[in-house]
């Protein structure tokens, strides 16, 4: 047996607990709770969920989750992604450089654009004063027709009146989120072109969420309850998914539409991945 799960086994033995009673308090299937005791944290459904579960014994066993990991971080995978922060700092650079550059050069040409500018205003006094001297010469009286302006009313009128109604169709259409025949897939359909927020919460209580967007995982975390955790989608994307290693305690809303998961949640296990596929 492993020693940081002979560690937590000896304090669930400790405080009374079964396998059964401590699956009732932390709400981890009975199988992971043994392969954590076994060590076997292979048999856990990824790396992130081997932190998240230990964490979660200890807590319930009464021992100190961060003492324990720190003190076996060698042994316990490590799933936090990695952010590369210096090619970013560098595009910055670059940005700043060029503007400076560009600025500092369109300094030099400011004298031949202010002559510029005075130059095309006196060209334009000229022409408006010529343009209005023609029509004065040539005015003549003409009788207006009012049958004629009458019908060019009511024809604009009526154009105005049917594009209100063609711009009230097409802001008509809404996002919709509608599950699939097949359980934990579902359907987005008029998704903006502004991208999706999407915010993932902690319902009632603890829930593990790793969120991928298509084969790349965007974030993992582990979200206490009423915690919430808010990604914006880019609408060049087609599909992404989240999984959760606690459904019945996890709540997602698309662009302020809550997502029906009554039928993961009734499920016979609380590990689930949820699958969105985006209509364009």
């Amino acid at each position: 047996m492993d020693e940081i799960g002979q560690k937590l086994r000896n304090a669930r033995i400790k405080k009374g607990y079964t396998i059964d009673d401590l699956q009732q308090i932390t709400k981890i299937q009975k199988r992971y709770l043994i392969a954590i005791e076994e060590g076997q944290f292979d048999h856990l459904p990824g790396d992130f969920y081997v932190r998240a579960f230990i964490k979660q014994y200890s807590d319930a066993v009464g021992m100190s989750s961060d003492d324990l990991l720190e003190e076996y971080k060698a042994e316990i995978p490590n799933s936090q992604p990695t952010q590369e922060a210096k090619p970013e700092e560098t595009k910055t650079r670059s940005i700043k450089e060029e503007s400076n550059s560009f600025f500092s050069n369109l300094g030099n040409y400011i004298p031949q654009i202010i002559v510029g500018i005075v130059v095309l205003v006196i060209i334009g006094v000229i022409a408006f004063g010529m343009v209005h001297r023609n029509q004065n010469a040539s005015s003549v009286t003409i009788p207006k027709d009012n049958t004629t302006q009458t019908t060019k009313k009511t024809t604009k009128k009526t154009t105005i009146k049917k594009t209100t109604t063609k711009a009230k169709k097409s802001t008509s259409s809404e996002l919709t989120v509608k599950e699939s025949s097949t359980e934990g897939t579902y359907t987005i359909t008029n998704a903006p072109s502004s991208g999706l927020k999407v915010v993932v919460e902690g319902s009632g209580g603890q829930a593990w969420v790793q969120f991928s967007e298509g084969s790349n995982t965007t974030w993992q975390q582990a979200l206490s309850a009423d915690e919430k955790k808010s990604t914006t989608v880019p609408s060049d994307t087609t599909t992404f998914s989240i999984q959760t290693g606690n459904v019945t305690n996890t709540k997602i809303t698309i662009d302020g539409k809550d997502v029906d998961l009554s039928k993961s949640q009734s499920g016979s296990t609380i590990v689930k991945t949820l699958t969105f596929n985006i209509e364009k």
